[in-house]
């Protein structure tokens, strides 16, 4: 540990596992990033790379889609062309740089927006709260809990559906 990080007072979210759900929410639905902060100031490019990270984690543990491939090669990209702006420090270099920022943060915005077809975090709580007969906080319930929670209620409603279906057939 070095001197410098006894002394700093800079905190954020790093990973699913502790960022509470409503916060993920308002930075899917909203785009903003400030919720991550713990403490300290973050410049935004700073939260936006932290949120990244956060993405990848979740899509790690959670699965990935054909849109989600599309998102990482806009995340590749866009790090090559920061490596070459910080060699270079050129205007153009700079130019393609914040270019492929925008792109990024399109794909980002489209990959983790809810759809008109998705519950509200409300309605998912509510229904999540239903099913296991417990009450969840979503100040408190982590992003990683709460997939996985869903997955394995979506896994077990999978499965009865299979289970009703091959009844069906007999």
């Amino acid at each position: 540990m070095s001197i410098l990080s006894i002394f700093s007072s800079k905190k954020i979210y790093t990973t699913i596992k502790k960022l509470p759900i409503s916060i993920w929410w308002e930075i899917t639905e909203n785009n903003n990033f400030e919720g991550l902060v713990l403490s300290g100031k973050y410049s935004n490019i700073e939260l936006y790379n932290t949120y990244l990270d956060l993405l990848q984690e979740y899509y790690t543990s959670f699965g990935t889609t054909e849109k989600h491939n599309a998102f990482i090669l806009a995340k590749l990209n866009y790090a090559k062309k920061l490596a070459k702006w910080i060699s270079t420090q050129k205007e153009d270099d700079k130019m393609f740089l914040e270019m492929s920022l925008i792109d990024l943060q399109e794909l980002a915005k489209k990959e983790t927006h809810n759809n008109e077809n998705e519950q509200s975090l409300f309605d998912s709580i509510t229904v999540l709260e239903k099913y296991f007969g417990f009450q969840l906080n979503e100040d408190t319930l982590t992003v990683y809990k709460f997939y996985s929670y869903q997955k394995r209620l979506i896994t077990e409603s999978n499965n009865q559906i299979e289970i009703a279906r091959k009844w069906q057939r007999k």
